[in-house]
């Protein structure tokens, strides 16, 4: 449901930028653990790397019930960066590109809960 295709910005120069947006439903057991109440609406801009994408989160906003309680959630200004290759000189807070493609599934249930946790 969130796959991005980034081949067009690995090919292209460093700090190369497209911004997106997502605003709409979350199919119920999408996670296991977190039942969206109302839409999810995201913003976010993907930047080119010399080694892969960087992930801006520029507003995420919803409602979730998480283990019987409702939050909302409104998150800003969040980073993520997607590699091509493992470095492990960096091994935290790292995902990895897929033939081109990145999913958003992992980090946005991770964002969701560090903001109601």
């Amino acid at each position: 449901m969130f796959h991005l295709n980034v081949a067009d910005l690995l090919s292209s120069y460093a700090g190369d930028s497209r911004e997106l947006a997502f605003n709409g439903e979350v199919i119920p057991g999408f996670y296991p653990d977190i039942v969206f109440t109302k839409p999810l609406s995201f913003q976010l801009k993907l930047v080119s790397l010399d080694d892969g994408i960087e992930v801006i989160f520029e507003i995420l906003q919803t409602e979730v019930e998480y283990e019987w309680d409702f939050y909302m959630v409104s998150i800003s200004d969040i980073s993520r960066t997607f590699r091509e290759q493992y470095d492990p000189l960096a091994p935290d807070d790292i995902k990895f590109i897929d033939k081109g493609n990145i999913d958003l599934k992992e980090v946005l249930h991770e964002e969701i809960l560090m903001a109601i946790l």
